[in-house]
């Protein structure tokens, strides 16, 4: 059988956390054997949309991150699990049984991505199925059939071969892949220094000095200018320049987003 993968856009993403909705109505109230018993109305969310807010007044920029199981390869809990409840399908779901699950949690410490949740009154631990039940019958799972964006996508292995994983870092080989991962901006606004007007157009270039790579963009109507897709914790020699002013310099570290606030170009003596 094809291993099935999640495809995440962020970029699509609104933040409509429609898709929380559905996995609500799909596994509130409703079991699916042997897959799952069922969900809890409260405190439980098998699919989470994570709000960054990145940048500071007036550049913000709001990313949002549907986090749900990432249905690891290499799974910890699968690893944690003392009862061999946590077990892995032939198409690469990963599922906890409920029938041996003594609800002894150390599935849900063992997760690096905090995805497991505990059931109390059932005395189980629970996560997404990635919609098993519905996997079975040819069906997509919910969350990938009602978005309204396209932002979750359900597949073959195919689909992630070239795409990033979410924290790879932890060398979990996660079969959710992710296109558009928030990654470090430089922005800023620049305005002529004698008559403290917005320029556009004024050409902005980012110089990687670890690696032989520039990036340029224009100024906009606004004078607002942003370079994005920088790596992370990089030192970049930013470039500020416009025919009949003095060129601007500066280093600048991605550590996070920088702004590097109002640039005054002085005018060419």
């Amino acid at each position: 059988m094809d291993k099935k993968t999640f495809l995440i856009d962020v970029d699509k993403c609104s933040g409509c956390r429609l898709c929380m909705i559905v996995c609500k109505d799909e596994h509130v109230g409703s079991g699916y054997s042997p897959w799952t018993k069922p969900q809890p109305d409260t405190g439980q969310f098998w699919i989470d949309v994570h709000s960054l807010e990145r940048g500071r007044i007036p550049r913000v920029r709001m990313s949002y991150l549907p986090v749900l199981c990432q249905h690891c390869e290499n799974a910890p809990c699968v690893k944690a699990c003392a009862e061999a409840a946590i077990k892995t399908r032939s198409d690469g779901l990963v599922w906890i049984d409920p029938a041996p699950c003594t609800g002894c949690g150390l599935c849900q410490t063992a997760c690096p991505y905090d995805v497991i949740y505990m059931n109390g009154d059932l005395k189980i631990a629970q996560k997404c199925t990635g919609c098993a039940h519905r996997v079975d019958e040819g069906a997509l799972p919910r969350c990938a059939e009602v978005c309204p964006h396209d932002v979750i996508v359900f597949g073959d292995v195919e689909n992630g071969k070239t795409l990033k994983v979410y924290h790879p870092e932890y060398q979990t080989g996660p079969r959710v892949y992710w296109k558009g991962l928030p990654k470090p901006w430089i922005a800023g606004t620049v305005i002529d220094a004698l008559s403290d007007e917005v320029i556009s157009g004024v050409a902005i270039t980012s110089v990687d000095l670890f690696e032989d790579a520039s990036v340029t963009v224009l100024s906009d109507e606004f004078g607002d200018f942003w370079i994005r897709g920088m790596e992370k914790d990089r030192k970049y020699r930013v470039e500020i320049r416009k025919e009949g002013y003095q060129d601007f310099l500066s280093i600048v570290t991605t550590d996070g987003d920088q702004d590097v606030g109002t640039v005054g170009l002085k005018r060419t003596p």
